[in-house]
Order: structure tokens, then C-alpha cells, then sequence
């Protein structure tokens, strides 16, 4: 999980709320299609809670932080720091499977917290610091509510595990690197490319390169 450092929201957002009525599920095509490139963009195409990448157009959800199924929460339903941009939870690689396919992408994410509460997300600044990962690409919570946020994403899943080893093993043939090129590669790993994107799994990346490769 990366933090992502709200912008200001979207005019066509902030008018949509003046109309009466107005509520997430009747959101315009328009101001909703608006909303999903700024989330997106904010955070560098990447899902907010696994570092999938995503795009707005393909496989990604607009996601409520605190649930808008939760009645405590239905006044925060188009409250822009309540919204994030989630990847579908393996829901595109589920459909029209077989049942025993279907449990080889296990839902994550978005699509596995439903109208759970999480009692870490990606808007706390320090949470990059609040998981760890071991070399075969599993993630560890270093704190209680981290390791709870892990079981309600399910961000543990098979599904995850292999993508991020994969990633990790583009780096793993590089064990010789320098310290300054490490340092060189961390820095680019924690800013974004040409494209205003970040690298999938960016920090989880980070976390493998500071702890097995860079010492």
C-alpha cells in the first residue's frame, strides 16, 4: 500500500453534489468517468490497496474508503477524500470460469473488503512503513491494525504473492549493483515515469531491494 496525497476534487463533483438527491450510484457517465481519471491519476495508475496497475477505463473501481453500504457512512458516499481507485479483486479473471478455476484468483481488494472497515489505509502518510515483505513476495503487517488491513484485503492471496515475487525477481539478477546505484534505482522506484505513472508494487519493490539486495 502506497500513500496517496489527495488533490482537490473534481468541479464536475463538487456540482453534481449541489443537485438534489444527489448520491454515488446515480453518478453521471461523464462526472463519474471525470472522477475515475483524477483517482487514477493521483495514484500514479496504480490499485490502492495491492499496486496493481490500472487504468480507468479497464478492470478498476471507484472505491469508498469508509463503505457507503455502512448507514453510518452513506454522507460521505461523494466525499472526495473518500474516494479512492481500487483494481477489480480478480473479478475480470473469475468471469466466465469454471467454479474450480474461479478459486485460483481468490477476491482481493476492493471487491474482498465489500463494506468492511479497514483500520489502515492509504491515506495515512506513514503507511509504507507499516508492512514488510519477505522474498518470496508475501506481506507481513508490523502493527496490529496492519496486519488486520492485510486479512480484510486479503492482500496475501496467491494472486498477489506471485505478482509481487515476479517483481521482485527482476531485480534479484542485479544482487552486484553499487550502493549509489541502488540508491539511483530507489529513487526513481519512489517517483513516477514519463508517463506521471509509478511502477507496480513500487513499494513493495522499495522494501525488497532496502532489505535483501542494498546491504
Amino acid at each position: 500500500m502506497k500513500y496517496i496525497e489527495k488533490r482537490k476534487p473534481p468541479e464536475s463533483l463538487e456540482r453534481y453534489k449541489e443537485t438534489a438527491g444527489a448520491n454515488f450510484d446515480d453518478l453521471p457517465s461523464n462526472v463519474k468517468s471525470e472522477l475515475k481519471q483524477q483517482l487514477a491519476d493521483e495514484q500514479g495508475d496504480i490499485c490502492c490497496y495491492c499496486g496493481k496497475r490500472i487504468s480507468p477505463d479497464h478492470h478498476s473501481v471507484i472505491e469508498h474508503l469508509l463503505p457507503k453500504g455502512d448507514k453510518r457512512y452513506t454522507h460521505l458516499q461523494l466525499v472526495y477524500t473518500n474516494l479512492v481507485c481500487s483494481c477489480d479483486g480478480g473479478e475480470q479473471e473469475r468471469t466466465g470460469r469454471p467454479k474450480r478455476e474461479k478459486k485460483l484468483f481468490p477476491s482481493h481488494c476492493d471487491d474482498k473488503k465489500n463494506d468492511s472497515i479497514i483500520p489502515v489505509t492509504p491515506l495515512d502518510e506513514n503507511v509504507e512503513s507499516l508492512f514488510s515483505y519477505d522474498d518470496e513476495g508475501h506481506i507481513y503487517g508490523r502493527t496490529t491494525d496492519a496486519q488486520k488491513t492485510i486479512e480484510i484485503l486479503n492482500l496475501d492471496c496467491s494472486t498477489i504473492v506471485h505478482r509481487r515475487k515476479a517483481a521482485f525477481e527482476a531485480y534479484s539478477s542485479l544482487d552486484s549493483a553499487s550502493d549509489i546505484e541502488w540508491a539511483s534505482e530507489i529513487a526513481r522506484l519512489k517517483g513516477r515515469n514519463k508517463d506521471n505513472q509509478y511502477e507496480e508494487y513500487c513499494f513493495a519493490v522499495i522494501y525488497f531491494i532496502e532489505h535483501y539486495l542494498a546491504i
